[in-house]
């Protein structure tokens, strides 16, 4: 009878003490994810806040411009938005796939990130109000990813690395964008403690696990470009060099894996043309980070890899590269932020042209309303 029980242990109980034991994972240093500090530091010198994708003077930038036809797009995508009024303790992942869960969080963080940049531009106490039941829903509740049956569990790395930049650059906006000169949309000390536990989680049982096989020789494509994307991001919102500059090391390593000196990405004509998309996006936010934070490096390195990798990839869509033609699928918004950069490239440009305004991705993956935010004509 007690063997029995054990046999028939529910899949709901097992990944409660699954969650138990990722809770108290131990790091390295002998840390485990909730040996948070109860004080926030709220300003370290050694970052610029905000600095996720976004900057004070960009984010004020586009809230003065009138471009009626990007605030829309964005608006839009808001008023056809599912608003969550439960968050789940376990979010079930699916490999090449997805579950309720594992959807509701991707498009939460694409939410939660929309509501930001709707109250960079109102100042309306409701906008930032949304963004912060999102942030808190999720911190407050999430305790652990499991899988689905015929799912690895690497799998989850891979998910957070996901959302957790996403729902960072909507924090940072939150808690440090000034607006109208007054800095912060009223998100309180306690609340950021737990969304940073929650990036903790995220980071030490999800990302560093990955960041680990990408040291080992594993996943140098788009899984660990959106690892060292995901630790840039969390290490500027929770101020930790550390996590910042392991993130930058790994984008740097991956840099010239993922694109050969011909331009050619890795993953297109070996695969499909968005997964090549997602180690381009992962490696152009990651680079606009650095620039935002002082530091062009990513964007020149390499010969300006990430140029070239863009350009052959417009190549792609134009039906010129041999192995795939891609004219028929969805453009990123990543190029929106190369095109920006890349000013000079005429290739670039002519590929964001493509598929304007850029709001998210289809899968919700990366964070997107580029258009709204990068694109200066």
């Amino acid at each position: 009878m007690t063997m029995t029980f054990f046999i028939k242990i529910s899949s709901l109980t097992a990944a409660f003490y699954m969650c138990l034991i990722q809770l108290y994972y131990r790091t390295p240093d002998g840390t485990t994810s909730n040996d948070i500090q109860q004080k926030i530091q709220l300003s370290v010198p050694e970052f610029r806040h905000p600095g996720i994708i976004n900057s004070q003077s960009s984010l004020t930038y586009v809230a003065s411009e009138n471009k009626p036809n990007l605030t829309n797009s964005l608006i839009d995508y808001i008023k056809a938005a599912q608003i969550s009024t439960e968050y789940p303790e376990v979010v079930y992942v699916k490999a090449s796939g997805s579950t309720p869960t594992e959807g509701q969080m991707r498009k939460d963080a694409d939410l939660a990130y929309a509501y930001a940049l709707k109250w960079v531009q109102t100042g309306a106490a409701k906008d930032a109000e949304q963004t912060i039941a999102i942030l808190n829903g999720w911190s407050g509740n999430f305790k652990c990813y499991d899988v689905v049956e015929g799912t690895k569990i690497v799998q989850a790395q891979l998910e957070a690395a996901w959302v957790a930049p996403t729902f960072t650059a909507a924090a940072e906006i939150i808690r440090h964008y000034k607006f109208k000169g007054v800095a912060g949309a009223g998100w309180s000390n306690d609340d950021i403690i737990q969304f940073s536990k929650f990036l903790s989680n995220l980071r030490d049982n999800y990302i560093n696990l990955l960041v680990k096989d990408v040291d080992a020789g594993k996943r140098q494509n788009n899984w660990g470009t959106s690892a060292g994307y995901a630790k840039m991001a969390m290490g500027v919102f929770l101020d930790n060099q550390a996590d910042y500059e392991d993130g930058m090391r790994i984008i740097r390593k991956l840099l010239p894996v993922v694109i050969k000196t011909s331009g050619e990405v890795y993953e297109l004509c070996s695969r499909d043309c968005h997964h090549p998309q997602y180690s381009m996006t992962g490696l152009t936010y990651a680079a606009e980070i650095a620039r935002i934070q002082g530091d062009e490096s990513i964007f020149l390195a390499d010969s300006k890899r990430i140029k070239v990798g863009w350009e052959w990839i417009q190549s792609a869509f134009s039906g010129k590269v041999g192995c795939r033609d891609c004219s028929t699928q969805s453009v990123f918004p990543g190029v929106e932020v190369a095109a920006a950069y890349y000013n000079e490239s005429f290739a670039i440009k002519a590929l964001a042209r493509l598929q304007r305004p850029y709001t998210v991705t289809s899968d919700h993956t990366f964070a997107g309303f580029t258009t709204y935010t990068h694109w200066r004509k």
